[in-house]
C-alpha cells in the first residue's frame, strides 16, 4: 500500500496505464464523482483552495483503512504494460504498481463524493459484481 499527499491545480486525478498508448481520457460528467472507459478512470478531487489531496494505491486495503469511505466505481481498466498509476491532470504520476495482468479489476472509495480530498484505489484480485 503505498500513499502520498498533493496539491491539486486541478481537481481531478486519473488512474491508468502510463505505458498504455491507446489511453483515452473519459469524457467528463460534471454531476458523478467518476467518468470512466475502458482504459481510464477519471476522479473529481477538492480544488487546491480547499487543501491537499491524500491518494492511496494499493492491492488489498486493509478494512479499517477504509472506514468511512464511499464506493464510488467497480470495474476494469486495460493495462496493457501492466501497471497502474494514478497520474494528475498535468501527467505527473504520484503513485505506480506494476502487476501481472493486461485487464485489472479496480475499486475507487471517497470521503466525501462531491468534495473528496481523501481517495483510495484497490487494485482487486477476486472482484465479485465486476463486469
Amino acid at each position: 500500500m503505498e500513499t502520498t499527499t498533493y496539491s491539486p491545480s486541478h481537481p481531478i486525478i486519473f488512474v491508468f496505464d502510463p505505458s498504455n498508448s491507446s489511453m483515452d481520457v473519459p469524457v467528463y460528467d460534471p454531476g458523478r464523482t467518476v467518468s470512466f472507459n475502458a482504459s481510464c478512470v477519471s476522479i473529481r478531487t477538492i480544488a487546491d483552495v480547499d487543501g491537499d489531496v491524500t491518494v492511496t494505491l494499493a492491492a488489498d486495503l486493509p478494512p479499517g483503512t477504509i472506514a468511512g469511505s464511499t464506493e464510488v466505481f467497480r470495474g476494469l481498466i486495460d493495462t496493457p504494460g501492466e501497471r497502474v498509476a494514478l497520474v494528475t491532470s498535468e501527467n505527473r504520476a504520484l503513485l505506480e504498481m506494476n502487476i501481472n495482468r493486461r485487464r485489472v479489476p479496480i475499486r475507487v472509495l471517497v470521503d466525501d463524493e462531491m468534495h473528496p480530498a481523501r481517495i483510495w484505489v484497490e487494485l482487486l484480485d477476486n472482484a465479485p459484481g465486476v463486469p
